[in-house]
């Protein structure tokens, strides 16, 4: 172990859900805590390590940390996938206990905003992949043309425009959680002839990850094709402007994982700009990079230190980074926070994930800050069975801050 990376001690783990049904948040960098700290979302599932179908509906719940980690259900849905889940989001600004999750009616992926105290539901015309931090508006995308990787599309209903390399009437849509209306922001055939690449056509292309900048005024996000015939997909990392639907290639080759440290500044995993994304081999070296959207430089970050590649969160506040690892040779995956300021890093834990657990069904610990800034939710298989898990890392990462 590198001398830069010092395990910590006082951390507890509490586990909040049991079995023999499965617990899962779903993704990183969204606060799974309802805005008193009380409460933490949460999907059970009756699968294992099945991709679901749309025979298999997931139940939208609330763990009460205060009760016995009481599990309430509030609803059902039949879109989720085991790496993205429903994209559960609490809207505090609409309401204290309102959420918001995807669903479907049979005909259509859509959104349901539900108060979970009073019951009272309305539908967006679109499902969401991200909320702005106003929570006015959010983004959506094809959830059906995403299958082209189980883990993360839904199942069920076709894609209208299965077949077609880069519609001209699909891509990124902006959503008024208010109203529920959706506008294509931005196409898919648009978003092809920025910078095109000729792999890009006679390929499926599709976008995900997206993310809203911390002012709200641009989205980053992955546009990703397959060209025919290749053994994986091609990545690139690009920006939209909300004003307009304009959009720019930030990054050139495959990146993964990212986060927003300052509304003009992105950390990110991805290979260097300057090697071929060659799609016959995964050989390319991965690595942590800082850019500055204003003067496009970009800097490594945490080399030696942090994993190639890791789901990323900045702590409330800043400088501290949130990352987990991929399992390693002995299907340990560890827990990390980097400090920026002083290049070091401080081990949470490590979790054993049972080779049954790889591939569309893996479970990545997809670590999320409480609100605060002193817990950290995980999912985790290190038990057994799919589970959430709060990590109680204040004493911890005083005592380390105060070292430096």
């Amino acid at each position: 172990m590198p001398a830069q990376i010092q395990t910590a001690r006082g951390v507890t783990v509490r586990r909040v859900t049991s079995g023999p049904a499965s617990h899962f948040f779903g993704y990183y960098d969204m606060p799974s805590w309802d805005i008193s700290g009380r409460y933490l979302l949460t999907q059970r599932v009756n699968l294992d390590v099945e991709i679901p179908t749309p025979d298999d509906p997931a139940t939208v719940g609330t763990i009460d940390l205060e009760d016995d980690c009481r599990f309430r259900p509030v609803a059902t849905t039949s879109s989720w996938s085991w790496q993205q889940g429903a994209m559960l989001h609490w809207l505090p600004k609409h309401g204290p206990t309102t959420i918001v999750y995807n669903d479907s009616d049979g005909e259509r992926y859509m959104a349901r905003v539900t108060d979970i105290e009073s019951g009272t539901s309305r539908v967006l015309d679109r499902p969401i992949a991200a909320v702005s931090h106003d929570q006015r508006r959010a983004l959506s995308l094809n959830f059906a043309r995403l299958r082209v990787r189980p883990e993360v599309g839904y199942p069920g209903l076709p894609d209208p425009w299965e077949g077609v390399d880069h519609p001209a009437d699909d891509g990124i849509y902006l959503v008024d959680l208010h109203t529920g209306a959706a506008e294509l922001k931005v196409s898919l055939d648009h978003i092809a002839s920025v910078r095109p690449h000729p792999s890009m056509h006679g390929a499926v292309n599709w976008v995900n990850h997206l993310i809203f900048s911390p002012d709200d005024a641009h989205a980053m996000f992955v546009h990703r094709w397959w060209p025919p015939g290749a053994p994986r997909f091609r990545t690139r990392f690009m920006l939209l402007r909300i004003a307009d639907g304009s959009v720019r290639e930030i990054w050139p080759t495959r990146a993964s994982h990212m986060c927003w440290r300052s509304p003009s500044e992105i950390l990110f995993s991805a290979i260097p700009a300057n090697v071929p994304d060659n799609p016959e081999s995964r050989s390319a070296p991965m690595g942590f990079w800082l850019l500055d959207l204003t003067t496009g430089a970009a800097r490594a970050v945490g080399r030696n230190v942090l994993p190639p590649d890791g789901h990323c969160s900045y702590r409330p506040g800043g400088r501290f980074v949130l990352m987990d690892t991929q399992p390693d040779s002995s299907r340990s995956c560890r827990l990390l926070v980097y400090d920026e300021d002083t290049e070091r890093a401080l081990e949470l834990g490590r979790f054993h994930s049972p080779p049954r657990y790889a591939g569309p069904v893996r479970c990545d610990l997809h670590p999320r800050w409480s609100r605060d800034g002193r817990q950290v939710c995980i999912d985790s298989v290190h038990e057994g069975t799919r589970q959430m898990y709060v990590i109680d890392a204040a004493e911890a990462l005083d005592a380390w801050i105060q070292e430096a």
